[in-house]
């Protein structure tokens, strides 16, 4: 009589040579390394595309020039402010108390405060600019779906390229920029506009009628031509 045969299976060690499939057929434990590799990988691909990436000329090139336009905006109100400061220092006391020298103090100390705000704005709108290449590098690493992170694959859209403020936003740029920029504009503008006012009162309070005549006609027709100037670079 035959004894039977007995097979011994080898034990299993930690579930790790066989493992057994999830309730979707696969393998969890692969899974998941592959997962991390594919992260560790597309983390990589992204850190390397930071060291190579560059703004693209558009966006630099309109930087750039609202940096320019920027530092002429606070280097002209900085210099108002301060000629309206020393002219303040003019009035004659005796005569201040009248109707128009109070008119012509108020114009006066009213270009001062716009002209400094007006300096203050540009200042602001260098310093946004000017950390707008970082704040793209870090898109390219932290926000995969960013238009900087995808430079390498997809083009910039063309709507784009014809609205250059939100061009600026998918770079970075604060979505108030739009605002503070038109803003500054108009603070620039009307600091003039109470400058030109301010010396022509002066004029008119502290010369007789022949010079303040003269003198107008010479201010006043370079004022139109800095206005229309103006108005060609906002068109």
């Amino acid at each position: 009589m035959s004894r039977p045969r007995i097979f011994l299976r080898p034990p299993l060690l930690n579930n790790k040579e066989n493992p057994e499939p999830n309730d979707y057929g696969g393998n969890d434990g692969a899974s998941s390394i592959d997962m991390n590799i594919d992260d560790r990988d597309s983390d990589l691909e992204r850190l390397r595309h930071s060291r190579e990436f560059h703004l693209p000329p558009i966006v630099k090139s309109r930087v750039q020039a609202d940096i320019e336009q920027a530092q002429a905006f606070a280097i002209t109100t900085a210099l108002f402010a301060a000629v309206l400061i020393s002219l303040a220092q003019v009035v004659q006391p005796v005569d201040s108390m009248t109707p128009a020298w109070r008119t012509f103090r108020f114009f006066t100390y009213s270009s001062i405060v716009i002209n400094l705000s007006g300096t203050t704005l540009a200042l602001v709108i260098i310093k946004m600019c000017s950390e707008l290449p970082y704040k793209a590098h870090c898109m390219v690493i932290f926000d995969p779906s960013s238009l900087p992170a995808r430079l390498t694959k997809d083009a910039i859209p063309r709507d784009l390229l014809l609205s250059r403020y939100e061009l600026l936003e998918k770079f970075g740029m604060p979505r108030g920029y739009k605002t503070l920029d038109t803003g500054a504009s108009f603070w620039v503008l009307s600091g003039n506009i109470f400058t030109f006012v301010s010396v022509l009162m002066w004029v008119w309070l502290a010369g007789d009628t022949i010079i303040s005549s003269v003198t107008t006609v010479a201010i006043v027709l370079p004022i139109f031509g800095v206005f229309y100037a103006i108005f060609l670079t906002k068109h």
